[in-house]
């Protein structure tokens, strides 16, 4: 869901070209549509998770769960515990697959705009969100510009444009089967 509204980010981004795509014919725009700003959902989940700021709270997480374990306090450790395994298929569906990135978006929300103007972008979607595309919507990947604010390392960089030229695996292949 985006910022909490109870939308879908599907939905917010078909809503969205609809409006563009409106606005663009009612102004007699000629043979350009909207220009859209995509990013691969994928590099930005990886970029995240090679910064310095997920470290930074994989390591309080894993401070706290020792202490819970030293202090007694089974139900906080069990609950910390979990935690890991969790965030650790959350993290596979969002860099191998199209998992939702809501939380990783959020962090750099107030940068949108920046990176909209800087790409000379209308709007950016999730490139996976994309269903359908006019012939006059014109595409602007705008990846690298919000990985940019994870500050990946130069093996991180090559490691996304690895993960660019290769498909996404559908999500039900990452999940465990019992």
């Amino acid at each position: 869901m985006i910022r909490g509204k109870g939308y879908s980010a599907a939905a917010i981004t078909m809503l969205l070209l609809g409006v563009l795509t409106v606005s663009a014919a009612a102004q007699g725009s000629g043979d350009t549509g909207p220009v859209i700003g995509i990013f691969d959902s994928r590099c930005i989940a990886f970029a995240y998770y090679q910064s310095e700021e997920f470290m930074t709270k994989m390591n309080q997480q894993k401070a706290d769960y020792e202490t819970a374990l030293q202090e007694g306090d089974s139900v906080l450790a069990e609950e910390l515990g979990t935690l890991g395994p969790q965030m650790q298929q959350q993290a596979h569906e969002q860099v191998f697959s199209t998992g939702d990135i809501d939380e990783i978006i959020s962090m750099i929300w107030s940068e949108l705009p920046g990176v909209a103007e800087e790409a000379g972008v209308d709007i950016i979607v999730n490139s996976w969100d994309i269903i359908y595309k006019d012939e006059t919507v014109q595409f602007v990947d705008v990846t690298d510009l919000m990985v940019e604010f994870f500050n990946p390392t130069e093996d991180a960089l090559e490691m996304i444009e690895e993960i660019k030229a290769t498909p996404a695996v559908p999500v039900q292949f990452l999940t465990e089967h019992d």
